[in-house]
């Protein structure tokens, strides 16, 4: 079971989730996301800046994959992550 850090950035999150690049993009689309591939790993590397949306959709499909396996959704959605 993976461990709750609801401060895990979307780099983060997806580094301790073992999922390829080609999972996470499917995982995105399934819940409503249509960025493609090679813009999905920009957003999760930091090279590209998400809109507050694109970061919620990409953390939601990174936490459902937690989920999924037992786990609790550990990436923080952009309200936490951008609090002032």
């Amino acid at each position: 079971m993976t461990e709750f850090h609801p401060e895990l950035t979307l780099e983060e999150g997806m580094s301790r989730s073992g999922m390829s690049w080609d999972r996470l993009w499917l995982r995105q689309v399934s819940v409503g996301g249509a960025i493609g591939d090679l813009e999905v790993e920009a957003y999760v590397l930091g090279l590209m800046k998400p809109t507050a949306f694109l970061h919620d959709l990409i953390a939601q499909a990174i936490n459902e994959h937690f989920i999924d396996g037992g786990g609790d959704h550990p990436v923080a959605y952009w309200s936490k992550t951008n609090a002032e």
